[in-house]
């Protein structure tokens, strides 16, 4: 099957990279220390996929400057592995998920850099083990798949030998190239292996799905937030109408027009509503800038950064800015309509 895809289709993909897998959960165990051994699974990466990869580290082993060295020492020495986030203790630990049956001591994920440690893998059907020289922890935001002890594939295949299989191929396509109607060609063309092709970004709309809904969810309830505020707003203007038309009589009698009475009401209405508005956007981007400094700090996510959608905001905020204003404008008109006699009359 390696043979064939790597000649099927050979002008829609570019590159086609591997990464093996072996039949069962291996058995893993940090050596130097007592702790006990525990199931945790085991990849090994081909060239084409560690010349290839992008994914950065939270913490490197000492001697290693930058991401790529680390991939490149993994492509090029045996006996090297890297591993996921899960495994390494953090300082601050928000997590409170099962934790993994093997796990790394002695350093914490927020040091960037350690020793490296050395661990050993154990296949329980064989017997046959092998030791490993973790050298890299990556960073949170990998993709699901990589979540385990990975190494190259020239140290898997050496120390358990044919139960080393390619269980997953990764097909870069050239630009322009439609990913879902190549996926779509590769499942037809091996369909007899039983093949199962999916888009990259078919995978990471799905990936984000739930946090879209979550999102919107949020934003719903954020709306909901505005509605009540601009609908209180009203009311509020609606009971200083009734409250201070003794005051407003007072205005007429000393010759403010309707139109100044109303402006009036207006006017407070819209410090309100600006002061609340600008308050508001104040506090939530300190806090959004808070969030991502911390969750940088914290180890692990990369890649992410605050950007402002102004133009969005600009839009949401003369929406509410103008809502507010026809909230108190009937109210307004109210204000308008007292006559300069109701200074005269007490309660």
């Amino acid at each position: 099957m390696n043979e064939r895809i790597a000649c099927h289709d050979s002008g829609r993909v570019a590159r086609t990279a591997r990464v093996s897998g072996l039949a069962a959960g291996q058995a893993a165990r940090q050596l130097g220390t007592r702790a006990k051994e525990g199931s945790y699974p085991v990849f090994g990466f081909d060239d084409a996929y560690m010349d290839a990869t992008t994914y950065g580290f939270a913490a490197k082993a000492r001697g290693y400057e930058s991401d790529r060295d680390v991939w490149q020492a993994l492509r090029t020495t045996p006996g090297l592995a890297i591993v996921d986030p899960l495994v390494v203790p953090r300082r601050e630990n928000f997590n409170f998920a099962v934790p993994p049956e093997f796990e790394l001591s002695g350093f914490f994920l927020e040091d960037s850099s350690f020793d490296a440690v050395p661990i050993r893998v154990r296949d329980p059907q064989t017997g046959k083990s092998v030791d490993l020289e973790v050298i890299g922890v990556l960073k949170d935001s990998i993709a699901p798949t990589m979540y385990g002890i990975s190494t190259s594939q020239e140290t898997l295949a050496a120390a358990f030998g044919d139960r080393v299989r390619p269980t997953t191929y990764h097909f870069s396509v050239p630009a322009g190239t439609e990913e879902e109607a190549v996926a779509s060609d590769l499942e037809a063309a091996f369909v007899s292996n039983g093949l199962e092709a999916q888009a990259m970004s078919d995978l990471l709309h799905d990936s984000v799905a739930s946090s879209w809904t979550f999102n919107r969810l949020i934003l719903a309830f954020m709306g909901l937030g505005l509605l009540v505020g601009v609908a209180a707003l009203g009311v509020i203007s609606a009971r200083s109408v009734v409250e201070r038309r003794q005051q407003i009589g007072v205005l007429r009698s000393i010759g403010f027009q309707r139109r100044m009475v109303q402006a009036a009401f207006l006017l407070e209405s819209s410090f309100v509503s600006l002061v609340a508005i600008l308050v508001g956007t104040t506090l939530a981007l300190i806090l959004a800038r808070n969030v991502i400094a911390e969750t940088t700090e914290s180890g692990g996510t990369t890649n992410v950064e605050l950007i402002v959608p102004w133009g969005t905001l600009g839009l949401v905020f003369l929406i509410v800015y103008a809502a507010s204003l026809v909230t108190t404008l009937l109210p307004a008109l109210r204000a308008s309509r007292v006559e300069p006699a109701e200074a005269l009359r007490y309660q």
